[in-house]
């Protein structure tokens, strides 16, 4: 069915792409323009990152989110095919992106440059989408609108944070700050999954529990036999 949704085209025009275009327009636009010379890798990256960042926290936006709430289509798997769209285009870009810019910074930091500037953006994205599903989840029909203020406060909070810098360039800081932003993609991304559970589902332990009660002879489901219950009067 997922195979379906992108060979038809379906997925691809219920994407709210009007503000993901732009941004990846502006990235090939300043690749281009740069001619794979720059005087500052890391800040040129960085805002790159940053506009793939702000485009792809719209694509959670579904205007078809209630009427699809009956599909047998879980509510996961449409979102995380959103996400999987999302990502199929940011990944080339971002390999682009590295392979145009990287070649101007020191041979010996290139790779812990890439590395460490690939983390950071999968968490501002990881961070988006989080926001975007939590927002799907209590209703929001566009919660794109509500992921460019949470990241850009984001970026804010973690340029102004003294004591564990986050946007630091490469030096003696540089393993210390991405290992803190790896530990915001993992956040992220538990959050993200959190999120993205159908509201109406059960625990599964749940689920087994009421199969048991409904299993046991003169046990309604739901209710317990007292004590006294079997007792002769």
């Amino acid at each position: 069915m997922a195979w379906e949704l992108v060979r038809s085209g379906h997925l691809v025009r219920s994407l709210r792409l009007a503000p993901f275009v732009p941004a990846a327009t502006a990235v090939v636009v300043l690749l281009v323009a740069r001619r794979g010379g720059t005087h500052d890798v890391v800040g040129d990256l960085r805002v790159l990152g940053l506009l793939l960042a702000l485009g792809g926290g719209y694509v959670l936006d579904d205007g078809a989110a209630i009427t699809l709430q009956a599909s047998p289509y879980g509510l996961a798997r449409r979102l995380w095919l959103r996400v999987g769209c999302a990502a199929a285009v940011v990944a080339p870009l971002w390999m682009a992106m590295l392979a145009r810019l990287l070649p101007s910074a020191p041979t010996g930091d290139r790779w812990a440059l890439g590395l460490g500037l690939t983390v950071e953006l999968a968490a501002a994205l990881a961070v988006v989408w989080a926001v975007a599903a939590w927002a799907r989840r209590h209703g929001v029909e566009h919660p794109g609108i509500v992921t460019t203020p949470a990241l850009l406060a984001s970026l804010l909070l973690a340029a102004s944070a003294a004591r564990a810098p986050m946007l630091v360039g490469p030096g003696p800081q540089w393993t210390s700050a991405h290992l803190r932003w790896s530990g915001i993609l993992i956040g992220a991304t538990c959050v993200l999954a959190a999120a993205m559970r159908d509201p109406a589902a059960r625990p599964r332990w749940t689920v087994g529990h009421t199969r048991e009660e409904r299993q046991r002879p003169g046990v309604r489901p739901g209710c317990r036999r007292s004590a006294g219950d079997g007792r002769a009067g």
